[in-house]
This record gives C-alpha cells, sequence and structure tokens, in this order.
C-alpha cells in the first residue's frame, strides 16, 4: 500500500506461520524476482501479533516441546533459530533441545520485525478480516472499516483456542484458556483438586507449572482415549528413501489417488530399506496400553529398536501430500486414528516424561480416559463421569485438549464470503479446497485461483493439520514461490505484447 508499483500482498492472520510466510516471500523474491519490491500488509487484531496465547510471554514450564530447529521461521535455513538463540544468550536452547514457548515467541516477534525491515513497505492494520473477494483481476480485502486492493492475498488464520467438550464456559474455576500459564495458573490454591481436560503436551506443560509451584493437591488429566504424548525417541540420522513426496506422487498417478494400504505398504517400504521391523510401531497404532501405564513401558524401552518410531516422526511432512490424495472414505477411516498419530508425532521430551512418571508413583497424578461428562454439583465441585471408574471430583479444571481443525470463529465470516462468492469451495473433509503444490484457494468450479492462497487450519481437509511448525512453514515457501512465479510470467507477458505492439507500430510506418 505504498509504492504502486511493487508487489502488494496481504497476509490474513498474524500468527508464528505469518512470520514464516514474510520470510518465505522475501527468500523466494530474492531467488525468482530480485527487482521486484514487495508491500506487505498484515491483518489482525489479536492482542499477541506474531507469537498468538501459546508463545507469548510466560512461564518457562511452557516448552515447545519439539527440537528448536524445528522451529526456524526459514524453511530453507532450519539454524536460522539457532543463530538468534546463540545471539541473544540462550545458547544451551539451540539444536536438538527444547526452549521455553516464550522464548520462540520473541525469537518470532523479532523475525517479523526483521523481515517487514527488508520489505519495500509494510503495514499491520489491526482489524478483523470479514471478506475477500478477487475483482477486476485484485484480491480485495474487507474489513469493517472499508476494503483495500492487492495483488496477492494469503489466508492465514489459525485455529479456534478453546476447546469446552462439557459447555463449562463461563463458570468459576474453570479455564479455557491455558496459555498464558502465568494466567492460567494464578489463584491456584496449593491443595485444591485439579483437573484437565486433555492429556497431549498442553496438559504436560500444565502439570509441570503445578509441579514447580509445590502443588500438593491431586492432579488428573482426562480424554477419551487417555493417550499421553509419546516419549521422543532418540535423534535418528537418516534421510527418507522410499516414503517420499515422489514416491507418494507415482502411486496418485498410476491408481488415480491414494488408499490408506498404499501408505501403509510404503511406510512397510521404508522400514524394510532401513532394516528395522515395524512390530513397534504396530504396538503403538493398536494400543494395549494407556496413561501411565503406557508411560511406564515407554520409558522402560525407549532406547529398544525405536528406529521405526523415530523414522516415523520424519514422516510427518510427506504425508501432509499423502492426505491430499487419499480418498475422502479413508480419510475418515484414519481419522478414528488421529489421536495415536497426534500422540506420535507430537511426543514429549524424555525428561518430563520421567517427572510425569514420578508424580503418578508418588500418588499425586492419575490419566483416566472415556470420560462422558462433567457438570458442577450443588457444593459447586466439578463431577466428571467415566466409564468403569467413581465420580470424580475437581475443585478447578483446565481446558487443555485440542479444538483440532476447528478455525478461529473470527475466520467464519471470512470463510462465508468465499464459499458465497463462489471464489472458494469447501472440502468435503473439512476448510477449503486447495491446489497441493501452490496452496492456490480452489474455486466452486474446482479451478486454482491464482490470486488467493491457504495456509494451516483453513486447509485441513486437503492437508492434514497438526501442530507441526516445520509443516507450516514449507507451505509458506510453496505459496511465496507461486505468487513469485506468476507475477513473473504475467510480467513477461506484458513486456512481450508491448515489445510486438512497438514492432507492429513500427512496420506500420514503415509501410503505410
Amino acid at each position: 500500500m505504498h509504492d504502486a508499483t511493487a508487489l502488494s500482498i496481504a497476509v490474513i492472520g498474524a500468527g508464528p506461520t505469518a512470520v514464516a510466510a514474510l520470510e518465505s516471500l522475501i527468500h523466494s523474491r530474492n531467488i525468482i524476482g530480485p527487482d521486484v519490491p514487495l508491500d506487505v500488509t498484515v491483518f489482525d487484531p489479536s492482542p499477541h501479533p506474531w507469537c498468538g496465547h501459546s508463545f507469548a510471554s510466560d512461564r518457562p514450564e511452557a516448552l515447545t516441546n519439539t527440537y528448536t530447529s524445528d522451529m526456524s521461521v526459514r524453511h530453507w535455513q532450519p539454524e536460522h533459530v539457532g543463530f538468534w538463540l546463540k545471539a541473544t544468550g540462550n545458547a544451551e536452547f539451540a539444536g536438538n533441545n527444547f526452549a521455553p514457548r516464550s522464548l520462540i515467541g520473541q525469537y518470532f516477534k523479532e523475525s517479523a520485525q526483521q523481515a517487514a525491515s527488508r520489505l519495500g513497505g509494510f503495514v499491520f492494520i489491526r482489524e478483523q478480516v470479514t471478506g475477500v473477494a478477487v475483482i477486476d483481476d485484485r484480491a480485495r480485502v474487507h474489513t469493517q472499516n472499508g476494503g483495500f486492493p492487492f495483488d496477492y492475498a494469503i489466508l492465514s488464520v489459525g485455529r479456534s483456542d478453546k476447546f469446552d467438550p462439557y459447555g463449562l464456559e463461563g463458570q468459576e474455576n474453570f479455564c479455557i484458556r491455558p496459555y498464558p500459564l502465568k494466567d492460567a495458573l494464578a489463584g491456584v490454591d496449593p491443595d485444591e483438586h485439579i483437573g484437565i481436560i486433555g492429556t497431549g503436551l498442553t496438559a504436560v506443560d500444565l502439570v509441570m507449572a503445578l509441579k514447580a509451584d509445590k502443588h500438593r493437591g491431586r492432579i488428573t488429566l482426562f480424554s477419551r482415549n487417555g493417550l499421553l504424548p509419546a516419549v521422543r525417541p532418540p535423534s535418528l540420522n537418516y534421510e527418507l528413501q522410499r516414503f517420499t513426496v515422489k514416491g507418494i506422487e507415482d502411486i496418485a498417478a498410476a491408481k488415480g489417488g491414494l488408499t490408506l494400504e498404499d501408505i501403509v505398504h510404503l511406510v512397510h517400504e521404508e522400514l524394510d530399506h532401513a532394516c528395522t521391523s515395524p512390530e513397534p510401531l504396530t504396538e503403538e497404532i493398536f494400543p494395549t496400553r494407556y496413561g501411565i501405564d503406557r508411560l511406564r513401558h515407554q520409558l522402560m524401552h525407549i532406547d529398544d529398536g525405536r528406529k521405526a518410531y523415530s523414522i516415523l516422526i520424519k514422516t510427518l511432512l510427506v504425508l501432509q501430500d499423502a492426505w491430499y490424495f487419499l480418498n475422502p472414505a479413508d480419510k475418515a477411516r484414519a481419522a478414528g486414528f488421529r489421536h495415536i498419530y497426534c500422540s506420535l508425532c507430537c511426543p514429549m521430551p524424555r525428561f518430563r516424561a520421567a517427572q510425569l512418571l514420578g508424580l503418578a508413583e508418588a500418588g499425586q497424578l492419575d490419566v483416566v480416559r472415556g470420560v462422558r461428562s462433567m457438570a458442577k454439583d450443588a457444593s459447586g465441585q466439578f463431577v466428571a463421569v467415566a466409564a468403569d471408574h467413581p465420580p470424580l471430583h475437581f475443585d478447578r479444571v483446565f481446558s487443555a485438549g485440542s479444538s483440532g481443525t476447528e478455525p478461529d470463529p473470527m475466520a467464519i465470516p471470512l470463510v462465508n464470503s468465499l464459499l458465497r462468492s463462489g471464489q472458494g469451495r469447501a472440502h468435503p473433509v473439512g476448510g477449503l479446497a486447495i491446489e497441493r503444490t501452490t496452496s492456490r484457494l480452489l474455486d466452486v468450479h474446482s479451478r486454482p485461483q491464482p490470486r488467493l492462497y491457504a495456509v494451516g487450519t483453513m486447509t485441513s481437509g486437503a492437508f492434514q493439520v497438526l501442530n507441526g511448525y516445520s509443516v507450516l512453514r514449507l507451505r509458506t515457501g510453496h505459496i511465496a514461490d507461486a505468487i513469485l512465479k506468476h507475477h513473473r510470467e504475467r510480467r513477461d507477458r506484458r513486456s512481450r505484447h508491448r515489445a510486438e505492439a512497438l514492432t507492429e507500430d513500427a512496420l506500420g510506418r514503415r509501410h503505410p
């Protein structure tokens, strides 16, 4: 919105993925069109731009729970975050280590500021986007205060940060947002019996913070399946040979699509190539142990034949393309295993698993599966009813579950505007339909829209979206490449047309 000759791009949403989008746009510009000035406008009313609630200033117990190198904002330079950590005196968190979320949030914020300074123009508008439409070959972004024309628009709106399966929002002593932990845990009595809805990484963060506060009361984690995050296996220096994007593409091209059986077969081929047995994975995919029992077993055997598990974690990026080609019926079948996949591909550090087990063996921590309902009784306590378990009573309850693929409620008007205009098409499994290699929105006739792109939760039907920042940052690279290539092609076409017109004009004057 500064330079009339610049390539103007709107980024809707200012979370960590948007930071990667800024970096990717600059990187692709430098390679594809170094003479192209970039003018970027970001729209987001959030009080925590670039980091969201999850990476806002917080207590050290809120961990990334993934290797720090996976949190780099540059998909082509995973060591970038390590350079920043060393420069800021935090070298101990670099590489295959785990950093506090607030520290990575600061990295996101500083990276966004530095990226903005390298753009030809940058504007941040703290307003909710209510609609997007392509009009006269421009992407027009609408807020309550008007419309703004751009050459391209990237939809990067995150998922809902609320998870309330029992309808408890608004009740005293119920916390629906676990982050920042420093706010969520303010006022907790050390003797309270705590209930935590969810058994994933967020629940682990809450338990670790309560432990740091020397909480004395009992802590109970509960979910439908009672699966804690798996214990992260040792890092493995291994490059996939069979389970690759090309391998997926070849199968899809030959068969016109992909089935779950194809994916399983390709995983087995990869494990055969690595000379390792799939048995450890089979035990995890069809678990017979849950909760603390599973945790104890994993800690005992974490170094025994875990190569197969380490390889599975490495398939996360490629599985995005596999999910895209998977037929709707098999996507529905696979959804039944999502909790297992999340547990395995979003594991927790070993030292945290050991701390959880220590709390459980001391009688302070429990994990319960199959909770059917929860409500307050006459005394003001929360009472949960679970299968094959006596009623559970809590003084305070925290929501630490995942809203899954449910988008931020503020994105609903935006999505509806695209569906009404026909410039977006709903994916049958959820979210908006997109083109796989570019993330361009598909219109109602399944035609890619070169002016409109989406990444993250909005693409949940096309891509299996997990909390994998490495997945999202790579997708922003595809989007940036597509935008710069499209711009170059149009510019080259205009140049040819002008040259042809000048030639014809010159010939016309020579031969009247």
